[in-house]
């Protein structure tokens, strides 16, 4: 299967440019990818040069001004929010970087169906480094990334990162200097995608011709991978765990197959699971008011109440999770009615909820800031396992099993909607 690429947001981050932007706007427009329309967003990000005047004078689809420089991750997330690709790539005005190559990017993730293709300047072609200890530098950090992450890149920093549009919207890009390379080759490889690389030209600067990069800013790099080696994507450590192990506990209930509809109620802001199982089912929805909707190949995200929810999924779902959410809803038995509605006949719902004697527990950890406050205080009802069964039993599901796990602090039921 061939991916499709309709429209390519291309994104140019600028910053005391003068004597580049000219030819790498034109360059730009002058770029043909047969079957792609394109857009070129050019961020200026609060120039000093004249490169801003000067920009506004070049034939780019859109011109946006910073009025004070906020930093590269903050010009490209300023292009990303306006972008209406369903692609899109970064870049540089300073020319160390070829437009012409970014046609092979858009060819190998179509060919391939990638989600994310990365332009390489140490695959295959040997690029020249004016500068030693930054090729040395660069291939450090591949090897650390690769070794934290399991994966198998080759330049993680490159500028060059082609990226579907609702995944890179996904990732919640927060850095705002040169960490956003390192923070979405983390966050992409913390969620396990497939990232795709294809050999590109490199022509490096010197510090006299305007390059900007610093050691220092290879040293945030290697805390930016253990930042997010540590940490999902939105949020810390302990949450990780718990988010782990009540899958972790759901999956071995149901088991997973291929040709199955999971739907994820109550998701949260990183659609964790989908992430997780998305290789093993057919198709992942995520459901939550935290998300955007959004297609990342098989995982769809869907912004909507959980107490609302059934007319936003386009077909019926085999299997419906609710993990650690039916406590904070003020109406369950409206939710479990909207999960009636997406089931097929037969299928199943899975629960997961803390125990009411884990309330002492759950509170010394917010007092030990080990978990978020707002996770505890937005509790409604603590479930027994017999006080769900009734629920459920009412609302027309048929209760197959039952368990306590972890230390007893949690309970799981798994239920199918009757015939």
């Amino acid at each position: 299967m061939r991916k499709r690429i309709s429209r390519l947001s291309i994104i140019v981050p600028v910053f005391n440019e003068r004597a580049t932007i000219g030819n790498v706007i034109g360059r730009l427009r002058d770029l043909e990818i047969k079957g792609v329309e394109k857009e070129v967003i050019a961020v200026d990000d609060g120039s000093t040069d004249g490169s801003a005047q000067l920009l506004k004078k070049l034939a780019s689809d859109k011109s946006i001004f910073h009025k004070q420089n906020k930093g590269k991750g903050a010009a490209i997330q300023t292009g990303l929010a306006a972008a209406t690709g369903d692609f899109v790539i970064i870049q540089d005005a300073d020319l160390e970087y070829n437009p012409e190559e970014i046609e092979s990017l858009v060819k190998k993730a179509q060919e391939e169906d990638l989600l994310v293709v990365y332009g390489s300047r140490d695959r295959e072609i040997k690029n020249y480094y004016r500068y030693p200890h930054y090729y040395w530098g660069s291939k450090a950090l591949s090897r650390m990334i690769n070794l934290l992450f399991h994966q198998n890149l080759t330049d993680p920093e490159t500028c060059y990162k082609l990226v579907q549009a609702d995944l890179m919207r996904f990732l919640h890009l927060e850095e705002r200097g040169f960490g956003i390379e390192i923070e979405i080759s983390a966050k992409l490889s913390r969620l396990g995608i497939p990232i795709g690389e294809t050999s590109i030209s490199y022509t490096p600067r010197s510090f006299e011709e305007g390059k900007k990069i610093r050691v220092k800013d290879g040293l945030r790099a290697v805390w930016l991978v253990m930042k997010y080696f540590l940490n999902d994507l939105h949020y810390g450590v302990v949450d990780r765990i718990l988010r782990l192990w009540r899958e972790g506990e759901a999956m071995r209930m149901l088991g997973v197959d291929k040709r199955q509809t999971w739907v994820d109620v109550g998701c949260g802001r990183q659609a964790h699971l989908g992430w997780r199982i998305r290789r093993a089912v057919g198709k992942y929805v995520g459901v939550d008011m935290e998300v955007g909707d959004g297609k990342m190949g098989n995982v769809e995200l869907v912004r909507a109440d959980v107490h609302k929810f059934a007319h936003r999924i386009g077909q019926p779902a085999d299997v419906v999770v609710g993990l650690a959410i039916i406590e904070h809803l003020d109406y369950p038995e409206k939710f479990l009615g909207e999960v009636s509605k997406v089931l097929k006949s037969g299928g199943r719902i899975v629960l997961t909820t803390p125990a009411p004697w884990s309330d002492g527990i759950l509170k010394l950890m917010v007092l030990l800031g080990l978990i978020d406050g707002k996770e505890i205080t937005d509790h409604k009802t603590y479930f027994t396992l017999r006080g769900l069964k009734d629920l459920l039993e009412r609302s027309g599901f048929e209760v197959e099993r039952q368990k306590m796990f972890g230390f007893r602090m949690n309970g799981l039921t798994v239920a199918k909607k009757a015939k």
